[in-house]
């Protein structure tokens, strides 16, 4: 039972290492591409291109907040924060939701002002291959930040995937506002383009600061699992539970379940079932933490 223990810690070490190593390079590409979208800006002038460079710059800074969330995921437990360190992912989350929320806004006053006021641009297919390659990068990136937030389950490196997608279809989106904006009479499409990337990003923002506002609180919402404790407790030991109180910390759960034993059981019993509870519930249910309290039937 060690050796699986052991082995778990081992595969949340690695995990953790590939969910950190991708937010890291998340900053650093998002960041590239922004400031070579804005370098490009200099000699175009265009203001969907303008635009989409600050979003990714923004979105680079929202990278940095994930990878420190995670970092602080991986400090070991201490006087202070006694449970760990592992809602500061959360929290970063939250923050990260926060900025996006002030983004979108900006980015929906600039479309307005744009939507009043047209600005012509020089060299727009400079602009749209530009923006061509910095939506395929921004998704190829995204869909590989992917893959690492299913595995780890970090609220912070979805919310990061998430809006890493939202910026490689802005810059598309942008592609395209450009692309109607230059061989058609639709001028106002250039504003129009950025107000739809808004909408999209205030939707985003509200999903991430819905589900981590719930993990802050102490909310689970999920209720199946105490029946799923409930059941694995009696189907193993013909045990009952009376009491079972969930709280999330981070993407984990910590449980404190109190259990029925008779009135005659042996104290050196009582530990050992205790324990091998503990265990069975922490390893099949994928608990961070697990407390068994036992009680005596009434008579």
């Amino acid at each position: 039972m060690g050796s699986t223990e052991k082995n778990k810690e081992l595969s949340h070490h690695d995990v953790l290492n590939k969910a950190q190593l991708a937010a890291k390079q998340s900053v650093i590409t998002l960041a590239a591409i922004g400031i070579a979208e804005l370098i490009v800006t200099i000699f175009t002038g265009s203001v969907t291109l303008t635009a989409d460079g600050l979003d990714s710059l923004a979105d680079s800074m929202i990278s940095f907040i994930v990878w420190f969330g995670i970092s602080m995921i991986r400090k070991p437990k201490s006087k202070l924060f006694p449970f760990g360190y592992r809602k500061v992912e959360v929290l970063a989350a939250f923050t990260a939701a926060i900025i996006i929320v002030v983004l979108g806004a900006l980015i929906t006053y600039h479309a307005v002002e744009i939507l009043f006021n047209h600005t012509t641009s020089h060299y727009p297919e400079i602009t749209m291959f530009t923006l061509v390659i910095a939506g395929g990068l921004s998704l190829h990136r995204a869909f590989s930040i992917r893959k690492v937030a299913m595995e780890s389950n970090l609220i912070s490196l979805k919310l990061d995937a998430k809006n890493s997608i939202k910026d490689g279809t802005a810059s598309f989106v942008g592609f395209a506002s450009v692309l109607v904006g230059t061989y058609t009479s639709f001028k106002f499409m250039d504003a129009i383009g950025g107000i739809i990337i808004a909408g999209y990003i205030f939707l985003m923002a509200y999903t991430a600061i819905r589900e981590s506002t719930l993990v802050l609180v102490d909310a689970v919402n999920n209720p199946q699992m105490t029946d799923d404790i409930r059941d694995l407790i009696f189907s193993r030991f013909k045990i009952k539970t009376r009491e079972i109180f969930l709280r999330p910390v981070g993407s984990e759960f910590n449980a404190e379940i109190h259990i029925v034993f008779p009135n005659e059981t042996r104290l050196d019993e009582t530990s050992r079932i205790v324990k091998t509870i503990s265990t069975v519930v922490k390893n099949e249910i994928a608990l961070a933490r697990v407390i068994i309290i036992p009680e005596p039937e009434h008579d």
